[in-house]
């Protein structure tokens, strides 16, 4: 894909867990994309390993918790710009910015 820009957001494909994680664009380079993720990590990558950095309503990812940094999976109820209004598995909801979610890579 040609539309990554250097600054943009991203979720980014995490090879040891096979997960999307929250990821910046730092440089590109011909068809690589040198990305840094959300917890300090930086790499080159294929740009068909970005997602955008968007949730959509009714996707099921996982949430990171703020009470006790695991996560949890979650679908989402409502979208406001960053931010995703989630509901855990015991039905209670809160909003979370989009750097606390990650998803399954799915192989359609």
């Amino acid at each position: 894909m040609d539309y990554w820009n250097e600054g943009d957001r991203a979720f980014a494909f995490w090879d040891e867990d096979e997960y999307f994680y929250p990821a910046t664009v730092l440089k590109i380079e011909g068809g690589d994309v040198y990305i840094r993720f959300d917890s300090g990590e930086e790499e080159w990558t294929d740009p068909d390993s970005l997602d955008d950095y968007v949730a959509e309503m009714g996707e099921e990812v996982e949430c990171k918790s703020a009470q006790d940094g695991m996560y949890y999976n979650v679908t989402v109820t409502d979208v406001d710009g960053d931010r995703a209004q989630v509901e855990y598995e015991d039905e209670t909801t809160e909003w979370a910015n989009l750097n606390r979610l990650r998803f399954y890579m799915d192989e359609e």
